[in-house]
């Protein structure tokens, strides 16, 4: 008897040793970056991490009241961006972990000429993960990781975390991870569309206040690793039917004889794109063929037929293909992934028009624009014959 209470006391007593966490530490002990920007000033590379106040975060019934200390933003500086990460470290208090990073912010002057040494940095930690997403701007990078949330909800509910879901109400501008820049940032040919954001809100107030909210206001196209510049407004709009990989529902506002006011509004969705390119003289020439669903949101002449209707919004949408190309071309912005589709779909005339030229674009012209409107809803209205 004695022999076997022995055997269950080492039992119990390894027990005790295995449950032990010595090394452990409380989440409220360690610094999560929940965001990363990244800017290049006067041959420094600036580093900023943002760390958002756990209770700022933790489930409640109801919003909390959001304070300025609920974000912290943290700036290191030094003459690689390694040195500028370890430069937040100093002061930092205690652990900081990467293993969070849901937001990556480049600025500008890393866009143009620096993405090479700032990824092959980030991803040699092997703390950050490949799911960030990722976006560029033309504003005070530390602003932009300080903004505002609507009804003092948590900061991490924002756009800047979070685009997907208003990009499926309103799909304005293509969010990206990290892994999808990765993807194709180093082929000879890709072209990569990166959300811009700012913080500037002229939309939502706060009593007399306009607080910043994070909103994408356009995208940089970047090819062989090389931000070619950034697009906006209206510039963008033939984008959205030609390169992005999917638009959920995008209203389209039908115009007639210089009204400022639109006679018809749709909102479409899910448009597809067939691109078939052809040699012509020293250039190329394209046509697209495009065909996009919709469905009736406004419209201010109750007598028009459907077919009316889809030809003009197919007209309204060619009108924006064709404003698009010339707009960014005049610029030498690939915006449609023109010189992506001949190297993956005829490598010969990707070699003949634009290897090694320095502005392929100049002999990229656009040939027949064909579109095809299907308003899915013409039939839950009546209209007069």
């Amino acid at each position: 008897m004695t022999r076997w209470m022995a055997k269950v006391s080492l039992l119990i007593s390894c027990f005790i040793l295995l449950t032990g966490c010595w090394d452990s530490k409380e989440v409220q002990s360690i610094n999560f970056i929940t965001a990363v920007g990244i800017d290049y000033v006067d041959n420094q590379y600036v580093a900023y991490a943002q760390l958002i106040d756990f209770s700022s975060i933790a489930k409640q019934e109801g919003p909390t009241s959001r304070q300025a200390s609920d974000i912290w933003i943290g700036r290191g500086e030094g003459s690689t961006l390694s040195m500028a990460i370890d430069d937040l470290y100093q002061t930092s208090q205690q652990q900081t972990l990467w293993t969070h990073v849901k937001a990556i912010v480049l600025s500008k002057n890393v866009l143009n000429g620096r993405l090479e040494d700032v990824f092959n940095t980030l991803l040699h930690s092997g703390q950050l993960r490949y799911t960030p997403w990722l976006y560029g701007t033309e504003h005070n990078i530390t602003d932009v990781l300080s903004p505002s949330a609507l009804l003092n909800q948590s900061a991490q509910t924002i756009e800047l975390f979070e685009p997907m879901k208003l990009y499926k109400q309103h799909s304005g501008y293509e969010p990206i991870r990290l892994h999808q820049l990765l993807d194709g940032f180093r082929e000879p040919a890709s072209v990569i569309l990166l959300p811009s954001i700012t913080n500037q809100n002229q939309t939502w107030y706060n009593g007399d206040e306009t607080p910043p909210l994070i909103r994408m206001d356009g995208f940089y196209v970047i090819s062989n690793g090389k931000n070619q510049g950034r697009v906006t407004g209206k510039d963008a709009d033939g984008t959205r039917f030609v390169n992005y990989d999917r638009v959920y529902q995008y209203p389209l506002y039908v115009y007639s004889n210089g009204s400022k006011m639109p006679e018809l509004t749709l909102r479409l969705n899910n448009p597809k794109t067939k691109i078939k390119a052809r040699k012509e003289g020293n250039g190329v020439t394209f046509d697209l063929i495009t065909s996009v669903k919709g469905a009736i949101i406004e419209d201010h002449d109750s007598h028009r037929s459907p077919h009316v209707m889809e030809k003009a919004a197919e007209k309204q949408i060619e009108s924006e293909i064709r404003n698009t190309f010339e707009k960014t071309k005049s610029r030498k912005v690939d915006s449609y992934g023109f010189v992506e589709h001949l190297y993956r779909h005829d490598l010969p005339l990707w070699r003949q028009a634009v290897y090694k030229r320095t502005n392929p674009l100049e002999g990229f012209k656009l040939g027949k624009v064909e579109v095809h409107v299907k308003i899915l809803n013409a039939s839950t209205y009546k209209y007069d014959e």
